[in-house]
C-alpha cells in the first residue's frame, strides 16, 4: 500500500478536519464555513417497528446541489469563497458535518409520551479528491487505495469511541439517489445504537456464515477474483446490477485487512463501479455500503462491500414501490445471473 500521512486540523466546537496524502503536503488553511449553530437532535421510538427513528433540526437546510463555484467540498484558494474543506489542496478528507444527525455532546432529549433518547453517535463526510467533476470509477487505483486507509484510519477511531455502537460508511451517488452535492464523496456515520436490520443481519451471521457461500458461488456470478477478494452479483440481489465485493479472509472490520487485502479490496471495488458505469456508458446511480461489524458480534461478522444500483435499463430507474416500503420485500424485475452477463458484457441490456 502507498505510504499514508495525516494532518489533523481543530475546527472548534468539537468539529475536525482530517487530511489524508500519499505525500508529506504542506497545506495553506483558511478560515473556511462556519459551524451551524441550534442544531438540535434526538430519537424516538417507534412502537410498532422496535426501532429507533432519529430528528435533527438543521438538515433542513442543509446545502443543496450548489453550483461548482460555491461547493463546499472545493479546496480554497483565498477567504472569498469558504468550504468545509478549507486548505488550497488535499487528496483525500474526512470532516465532521455541519448538519450533523448525531452528537457525542450531552444533548438532552424531549419529554414525551412515548420513549426518546440522546441522538448518540457522529456524522462525517469523505471527500474522494479536490477535483469537483471526479466520480469514484474515474479515480486512480492508488486514490482509491487511500480511501480504503482513510476510512480503515478514521474507523479504527471511532471504534475504540465506548459511546459509539455501530459505524456505516456509505456513498450516495448520483442526483436520482437523492444526493445534495455533486462532489465525489462518501460519509460516515456512527451510531450510539445498533440499528435493527443491522443487528438482525449480524445476528443471522451468526449461525448462517457469509464465508460458506464463498466457496460455491457459481462462475456465471462473479465478476473478477484477485488474491485475497472475490467480487459477484449475489443469487440473492435486490438490487438490479447489484455488486459486492467481499475479502476471502473473514475479518470484521476494514481496519483489520492487511495491506495487500486493502490493495485488493480497493482493485475490486474500482473495476466494480467501472462496470457498472459501463452498463449504459453512463454514470450509474447507487448506494454504496461498507458492512463493518457492530459492536459484540466481531467473532462471526464478515466485512464486505455493497453497490446496490438503481437503473435497470437505459430509461427505468428501480423506485422502491409500495409493498417494497412498507413491507421490506423486495421485487426484483432482472435476474441476478443476467445482471452478471451483462456486466461482464456479455450480454446488452435492455433500452
Amino acid at each position: 500500500m502507498p505510504d499514508l500521512f495525516i494532518k489533523r486540523l481543530n475546527r472548534g466546537q468539537g468539529k475536525e478536519l482530517i487530511l489524508y496524502s500519499q505525500k508529506d503536503n504542506d497545506y495553506k488553511v483558511f478560515e473556511g464555513l462556519p459551524s451551524v449553530s441550534g442544531n438540535q437532535t434526538h430519537l424516538r421510538f417507534h412502537p410498532t417497528r422496535f426501532e429507533w427513528v432519529g430528528y435533527s433540526t438543521t438538515r433542513q437546510n442543509r446545502t443543496f446541489l450548489p453550483d461548482a463555484h460555491d461547493c463546499p467540498l472545493c479546496p480554497m484558494s483565498d477567504n472569498k469563497e469558504p468550504s468545509d474543506i478549507p486548505v488550497d489542496q488535499y487528496e483525500v478528507a474526512i470532516f465532521t458535518n455541519r448538519f450533523s444527525s448525531f452528537q457525542l455532546s450531552e444533548n438532552k432529549a424531549p419529554s414525551l409520551e412515548i420513549e426518546t433518547n440522546q441522538a448518540s453517535g457522529t456524522c462525517d463526510v469523505i471527500s474522494y479528491s479536490a477535483n469537483h467533476h471526479d466520480e469514484f470509477s474515474k479515480l486512480s487505483t492508488e486514490r482509491v487505495e487511500l480511501i480504503v486507509q482513510a476510512l480503515s484510519n478514521r474507523t479504527r477511531e471511532l471504534y475504540g469511541n465506548s459511546k459509539i455502537e455501530y459505524i456505516l460508511p456509505f456513498e450516495n451517488k448520483g442526483k436520482e439517489i437523492g444526493v445534495t452535492l455533486d462532489h465525489p464523496h462518501g460519509q460516515i456515520y456512527s451510531f450510539g445504537h445498533i440499528p435493527e436490520i443491522i443487528k438482525k443481519q449480524a445476528i443471522v451471521q451468526q449461525s448462517n456464515p457469509l464465508k460458506k457461500y464463498l466457496g460455491n458461488i457459481p462462475k456465471v456470478l462473479i465478476l473478477k477474483k484477485n488474491s485475497s477478494a472475490i467480487s459477484f452479483v449475489p443469487r440473492w440481489a435486490r438490487y438490479p446490477f447489484e455488486i459486492w465485493v467481499v475479502p476471502l479472509r473473514r475479518v470484521s472490520n476494514i481496519f483489520e485487512l492487511s495491506d495487500i487485502e486493502q490493495h485488493d479490496l480497493a482493485e475490486l471495488m474500482l473495476e466494480a463501479s467501472k462496470k457498472l458505469d459501463g452498463v449504459f456508458n453512463s454514470s450509474m446511480p447507487y448506494t454504496l455500503a461498507w458492512q463493518l461489524s457492530p459492536k459484540g458480534f466481531e467473532d462471526s461478522h464478515h466485512f464486505h462491500v455493497c453497490f446496490q444500483p438503481i437503473r435497470r435499463s437505459k430509461t427505468k430507474l428501480k423506485y422502491l414501490a409500495g409493498v417494497e416500503q412498507i413491507t421490506g420485500f423486495f421485487l426484483v424485475d432482472l435476474p441476478p445471473e443476467r445482471s452478471a452477463r451483462i456486466l461482464r458484457g456479455e450480454e446488452k441490456p435492455d433500452e
